[in-house]
């Protein structure tokens, strides 16, 4: 028996807990008004204007009313509450896994004797997370992890819907194809030119029958899928990039704008005790033309003085004198977990130099990023 749980709006949702007045308002967590970027997370009532997750926010604010709010976000304080949600999760079950800040499936197989149904323990998950931490969420439960997903999202917000074990055939087969996970904007006006509008019409033509995905329904449907849960999930790469309120030549303020970047990630490889081989730096420049650079480093880091120093010599390839960039980002890969060899700085012995960022991680997760940061950045408070 499986379980996929996924927080309602969740960025928007840890705002409207933290500041109740703005309950009732549409609210859009990606920038400010008048600022260029995207919309991370509508409310629901922004989203009864049309507005939906990465629409460009000056989109966002022609849809929406003037008594709109409009929020930067804190992700550092969503990654708090996401952990809360976990850690009420694993005390009903082991069995978690965290496959993205918002969302975690469970396998409740070896538990559910302990409970009169799957309805009853999925609710009572629902009122600990709704009391401890004011926020609602949305339950799919079934015997796989394609239909419990499913499931989940038909019913949103603050959903419960089980799929009985057998009925897998009559759940899918008239569902739209865009409700199958997957199956996206690009994916749906495709299939849907071959006259596959269902999961129905897709299994009863031969070209669908075919695909991985068509194979993936068949087995489901047939009762012939295995599910298996991965908790020691290890992320590929972490990345972070920003849009500038305006286009900007200034060779300083792209690279002070990077190496803020740079921290994040390295802040998150941290938190996570990983490590990364691979630096990616990308290029937006205000023609919407994009370009990227890699290099490997001589020994997998999580620490700003190599990833950056790295990061730097690709950002000076790319960048172009006098052509205006939109967007600055950065992505570290190749991530390792466990013991390793840390370069060494001639400054501080490797245990030093470790204590320093942990301490660094320790004063900014207490007081916020702004309480201490590296001189580089200092020139971007303004935005933070």
């Amino acid at each position: 028996m499986i379980f996929l749980l996924d927080i309602d709006c969740f960025f928007a949702s840890v705002e409207m807990a933290l500041h109740p007045d703005l309950r009732g308002k549409p609210v859009c967590v990606g920038g400010r008004r008048g600022e260029r970027g995207i919309v991370s997370c509508p409310n629901y009532e922004a989203r009864a204007w049309g507005v939906r997750t990465a629409m460009p926010l000056r989109t966002a604010e022609r849809l929406l009313p003037p008594e709109a709010v409009f929020l930067r976000g804190n992700h550092r304080l969503y990654g708090e509450y996401s952990d809360r949600v976990m850690a009420i999760l694993e005390t009903f079950t082991p069995d978690v896994e965290q496959v993205s800040v918002d969302e975690a499936y469970m396998d409740v197989t070896g538990c559910l004797h302990l409970w009169p149904g799957p309805a009853a323990m999925a609710s009572a998950m629902k009122e600990r997370i709704r009391q401890e931490c004011d926020l609602t969420v949305s339950v799919g439960i079934a015997s796989n992890t394609l239909c419990a997903k499913i499931a989940a999202g038909l019913k949103k917000p603050d959903g419960l819907l089980i799929v009985p074990p057998g009925t897998e055939r009559e759940f899918l087969v008239p569902l739209p194809i865009e409700a199958v996970p997957g199956v996206g904007k690009k994916t749906q006006p495709r299939l849907n030119a071959r006259g596959i509008r269902t999961v129905g019409d897709f299994l009863d033509c031969r070209w669908g029958r075919e695909t991985a995905l068509g194979r993936s329904l068949a087995a489901v449907i047939e009762g012939k899928s295995t599910t298996l849960l991965h908790r020691d999930r290890v992320d590929h790469s972490i990345s972070r990039d920003t849009t500038f309120s305006e286009d900007t030549a200034d060779r300083s303020t792209i690279t002070s704008t990077l190496y803020y970047l740079t921290e994040r990630c390295c802040k998150t490889l941290r938190k996570r005790q990983q490590r990364a081989s691979t630096v990616t730096v990308k290029v937006r420049f205000a023609d919407f033309s994009t370009v990227q650079k890699q290099m490997t480093l001589q020994e997998p880091s999580a620490h700003e003085e190599e990833i950056f120093g790295a990061a730097r010599v690709l950002l000076g390839r790319l960048l172009v004198p006098g052509r205006r960039c939109r967007l600055v980002g950065v992505k570290v890969s190749h991530l390792s977990t466990g013991e390793g060899e840390q370069m060494e700085l001639d400054m501080l012995p490797p245990d030093r130099r470790e204590t320093l960022h942990r301490r660094l991680d320790a004063l900014q997760d207490k007081h916020g990023y702004g309480a201490i940061h590296w001189g580089i950045t200092h020139s971007l408070r303004r935005w933070r």
